[in-house]
């Protein structure tokens, strides 16, 4: 037996023996787990791609909620270690859509990107909100950024020519400063204003050409007015809505795109030279005085065109929140002397996420400033009628001018001794928030402030001022306009899944605006000295006999809205949206306060019903039918609905001795004044087929816009002071096809081919030019100004507006033959007489385009790419003054130039009245654009890509036309001075430019 000694040892030892095992059971133990744990991260590997199969390289790769990331080389590839089994990979790359990878077991994740353009295509922004593509049943176009035309491009407009059924957009214009005519679906008003609403990034009314192109991430444009209706009484002409490009999580990038530039003049008039001259006038038996001079006067006052434009982005953030900011700078010289542009504009948009993720909030700001040089355009009327015979200097170094002539003056004299400039300065913020109550249950509200101040000034140096003026002296004036304007919506959002098949989305809202406008303007002249320019007012003689030289004025509106909107699917194949706006506004009268502006439209997807799907032909079929109501009060003026008095003249008060301004009513008050209502009709097919080979939709539509905003005489038998008064009375109708066709031709790895086709059909018509209560005149006639006055002639009524025809249609005499060099008219109405009265005349053709399209070809060879551009125009008629007041011998012909027709014109007469005679068809088809561009291998170090790059504007016309060019002006203007009808080719014209850049697109 073991004594207590030995029972004690042997207890003690089985103790050390279990307290070594515990130990070293807990060593395993603590080992299995820190290599178990080990095991969990992993190294992941992988190769990034973009949409053409080509390695991306520059993509961050992160692990999301963590610090932990790298960058892929410059094929593309990655590497990165210790990452966690659970983890999820972010992959992000400036221009592409941002992806979420779960990694799991995987340990080698390829991830191919898509351009984020093409992946907002898949989202389409409708108005206070987006909706998938396939459950739109409205017409909505969508671009993105790297469908914009290439070149030479300063306002966003321009980028999207030829892109949008339906959207004209005409530039008929070489100005810088000129913005081009834009109409969507038609001449849609007669003094309301045709051009469609912009809303940029969310903010209604925001000025579009103060937006850089570069910052552009997407256009949508809301065609019909089902879609628009949601914006009410500022819908009728559309809406086009801009999204700006926002920052994403990840690495900071760093965005340069810039180019350099050259314009000239692309067609000029084909005027006499001086030899020519010398012989017309020898053949016509006219005599003049030979200055001794070969001068081409256009050559003397145009010029090579530079221009250069950069712009940088900066963009980056993390998880919860991103930012980009941007600046840009453009420089541009006008190919007339004198004209210029410059803008400098910056933006900053930031995102951020809080509330674990409940709470969105965004910060939008932008600034910009433009500075306009102006240069009057009459000069070049004036270079059409110097002689060439004649030099630009005397022998004394002064302007050559000829005396006592009327029309011919020196237009290099007026570019050097008019100054006309604009400063324009637009800020703009606007901050959102927007918080999820519930799941499917979103609150959004948003404010904007942004103010608007422009300082224009003019001056005239006497001595030009003299030859054209010939009283007065020399003149200046100077305006100072402000423009406050601020806005606040509220919407509420919910989306709910009713079913697992039929999805609910509901949108209430509220909004609020209030402009403010204001201004000063004062001018003088008769100064003792042109040292000071515009900028000594005070020291002009002329105000002293007249005060009428000073003004100023302020006007606020208020509109108030209410708002919703309700989008039902079924089984993804059946859709249908409903979007209702009231308006009350400041603007209208007081018998109509309120408007309300409702819409409807149903989609049918055919492709997804049993009898289609699984067709190998049939992608994409789908049906829609819209009807809408918007209107349009753009051409109501603050307190236009009521009547007020204003300056009239002056009188003498012997009291004072003195002679002060008189008072008397300026207008009529219309408590029945309101917005013009556009009623709106259609139906679409949207397709893809063969695999999405040929992806397109055909749209059907009639618009028609009742209660058309015109001035008309105001009966005095009716208690009516003023002898006019704003009304609303008749309609207009169009009616018209659009078709958008994109066409896969090649789609290998190293070769594309695509072509994209947007045209539309249109026809225009004036229903009725009255109402109850107010007639207008049965035919009202345009006058368009044709410019300084040449050979007695300065402005001619071309145009008439009459209900049955289209808006502007040419109206005059037919000549039936020229006979010993005058013109013989027929007698149309059969009376033996030829007169000029309403019997003896007829229409002559209609000015506006029935087929307007473009065509984009699209190239990419490996690195290389190259696009170019077709846009056409068919069916106007154009009204060509140039050959009737120069391009004819009319025994006038050596007091100014005139065109080379003139040589061979049959024709020795100088009646200058509307006629058929020198109506011509304007159709033509233009090579609107071209680009060459090579992407470098990136293979630079920290330079991500880079991009260079050759662009051509206007590179080519084909047409029959014999004047200048025929993308005539489309404006209208019925009301006051200068009235201006479409169609109308006049001298002033500031001629259209041929344009070639070289650029570069960089990311670092």
């Amino acid at each position: 037996m073991m004594n207590s000694y030995q029972v004690g040892r042997s207890i003690e030892r089985l103790l050390a023996c279990v307290k070594n095992s515990v130990f070293t059971l807990a060593v395993l133990l603590l080992t299995s787990f820190t290599f178990a744990v080990m095991a969990q991260d992993v190294t992941v590997s992988g190769t990034v791609k973009g949409a053409d199969g080509t390695g991306l390289p520059g993509v961050t790769v992160q692990e999301k909620g963590t610090s932990k990331g790298t960058q892929t080389n410059v094929d593309g590839t990655y590497k990165l270690s210790g990452v966690s089994k659970n983890a999820t990979l972010v992959f992000s790359f400036v221009g592409m859509l941002t992806q979420e990878v779960a990694v799991g077991n995987k340990t080698v994740v390829d991830v191919t990107l898509l351009d984020d353009t093409k992946a907002l295509e898949e989202v389409v922004v409708v108005g206070y909100g987006t909706q998938k593509r396939k459950e739109i049943s409205g017409t909505v176009t969508s671009l993105g950024s790297r469908d914009f035309n290439p070149g030479v491009v300063t306002n966003p407009l321009a980028a999207a020519q030829g892109k949008v059924a339906g959207l004209v957009i005409t530039q008929s214009s070489g100005d810088p400063n000129a913005r081009p005519t834009v109409r969507l679906r038609g001449t849609g008003s007669l003094s309301a204003g045709s051009e469609p609403l912009y809303v940029i990034d969310g903010v209604i009314g925001a000025p579009i050409e103060n937006v850089a192109p570069e910052d552009i991430l997407t256009m949508d444009v809301l065609r019909d007015a089902s879609s628009a209706a949601i914006y009410g009484s500022r819908g009728s002409n559309g809406v086009i809505l801009i999204n700006t490009k926002r920052g994403k999580a990840g690495a900071t990038t760093v965005d340069y795109n810039g180019y350099v530039g050259q314009e000239k003049i692309s067609q000029r008039p084909d005027l006499l030279n001086a030899a020519e001259f010398r012989q017309a006038a020898q053949k016509y038996n006219q005599t003049f005085d030979d200055g001794g001079a070969d001068t081409d006067w256009l050559k003397v006052i145009t010029r090579t065109a530079l221009s250069q434009n950069h712009n940088i982005g900066v963009s980056g953030g993390s998880e919860n929140f991103s930012y980009r900011a941007s600046v840009g700078y453009l420089d541009q010289i006008g190919t007339l002397i004198g004209s210029s542009k410059a803008r400098l504009n910056g933006r900053l948009n930031m995102d951020a996420k809080g509330l674990n993720g409940k709470l969105l909030m965004k910060f939008n700001m932008s600034a910009s400033q433009a500075d306009a040089s102006f240069a009057p355009e009459r000069a070049i009327g004036f270079a059409m009628n110097m002689r060439p015979t004649d030099p630009v200097y005397s022998s004394n170094g002064n302007y050559f001018q000829l005396p006592g002539t009327f029309g011919n003056f020196n237009p290099l004299a007026v570019l050097e001794s008019i100054s006309q400039k604009e400063r324009l300065q637009d800020f703009l913020f606007n901050a959102q928030a927007g918080y999820t109550i519930i799941d499917g249950l979103f609150f959004n509200v948003s404010g904007t402030l942004r103010t608007q101040n422009k300082n224009s000034s003019f001056y005239a140096k006497s001595t030009v001022d003299n030859l054209l003026r010939t009283v007065g002296g020399n003149s200046a004036s100077r305006g100072l306009d402000a423009v406050v304007d601020k806005q606040l919506e509220t919407t509420l959002n919910y989306t709910k899944a009713i079913t697992s098949n039929s999805n609910l989305s509901v949108l209430a809202g509220y909004t609020y605006q209030d402009v403010v406008s204001d201004g000063f303007g004062a001018s003088n002249n008769n100064f003792l000295t042109d040292v000071f320019g515009p900028n000594n007012l005070g020291a002009g003689l002329g105000i002293r006999s007249n005060p009428n030289l000073l003004g100023s004025y302020k006007n606020e509106y208020k509109l108030v809205s209410f708002l919703g909107r309700v989008q039902y699917s079924l089984m993804n194949k059946y859709f249908a949206t409903v979007n209702m706006r009231r308006d009350g506004s400041t603007k209208f009268g007081d018998n109509n306060k309120w408007g309300f502006f409702p819409s409807v439209s149903v989609g049918w997807t055919l492709s997804e019903e049993p009898f289609l799907k699984g067709n190998p032909a049939i992608d994409l079929l789908k049906l829609r039918v819209s009807w809408g109501r918007t209107g349009n009060s753009e051409g109501i003026a603050p307190l236009r609905s009521r009547g007020f008095y204003g300056t009239s003249g002056t009188y003498y008060d012997a009291t004072l001795n003195d002679f002060l301004p008189s008072y008397a009513i300026q207008g009529n008050p219309n408590p029945n004044l309101k917005w013009e209502v556009n009623e709106n009709y259609g139906a679409g097919i949207d397709f893809a087929l063969w695999k999405s080979r040929l992806t397109g939709s055909i749209d059907w539509y009639t618009r028609q816009t009742k209660d058309l905003l015109y001035v008309v005489n105001a009966p005095q038998e009716k208690g009516y002071v003023f002898p006019t008064i704003l009304a609303n009375v008749g309609s207009m109708q169009n009616r018209g096809v659009e078709i958008s066709l994109t066409y896969q031709w090649v789609d290998k790895k190293d070769f594309t081919f695509s072509s994209t086709f947007a045209g539309s059909f249109n026809k225009n018509k004036v229903i009725s030019l009255s109402n109850d209560l107010f007639q207008a005149q049965n035919q009202i006639f345009l006058t368009t100004n044709l410019g300084s006055a040449l050979r007695g002639t300065s402005a001619v009524n071309f145009s008439v507006l009459q209900a049955g025809q289209p808006v502007g249609v040419f109206y005059g005499a037919v000549v039936d033959r020229i006979e010993n060099g005058k013109y013989v008219f027929k007698d149309l109405n059969g009376d033996g007489k030829i007169e000029q009265q309403a019997g003896d005349r007829t229409y002559l053709g209609d000015p506006n385009p029935f087929f307007v399209g473009g065509l984009t070809n699209s190239f990419k060879y490996k690195s290389f790419d190259f696009q170019f551009q077709l846009t056409s125009n068919m069916g106007a008629k154009i009204m060509n003054t140039n050959q009737l007041l120069l391009g004819r011998q009319d025994g006038r012909i050596a007091e100014s130039n005139a065109l080379k027709s003139a040589l061979t014109s049959p024709i020795n007469d100088n009646q200058t009245i509307p006629m058929d005679y020198y109506v011509e068809s304007g159709n033509y088809v233009r090579v609107n654009n071209a680009s060459l561009g090579y992407t470098l291998p990136a293979n630079l170090g920290v330079l991500r890509r880079a991009r260079i790059y050759i662009a051509g504007n206007n590179l080519l016309l084909f047409t029959k036309y014999s004047g200048v060019d025929p993308e005539i002006s489309q404006a209208l203007k019925v009301d006051g001075d200068n009235q201006r009808a479409p169609g109308i080719d006049v001298r002033e014209t500031y001629y259209k430019t041929r344009g070639l850049t070289a650029g570069i697109n960089l990311s670092f």
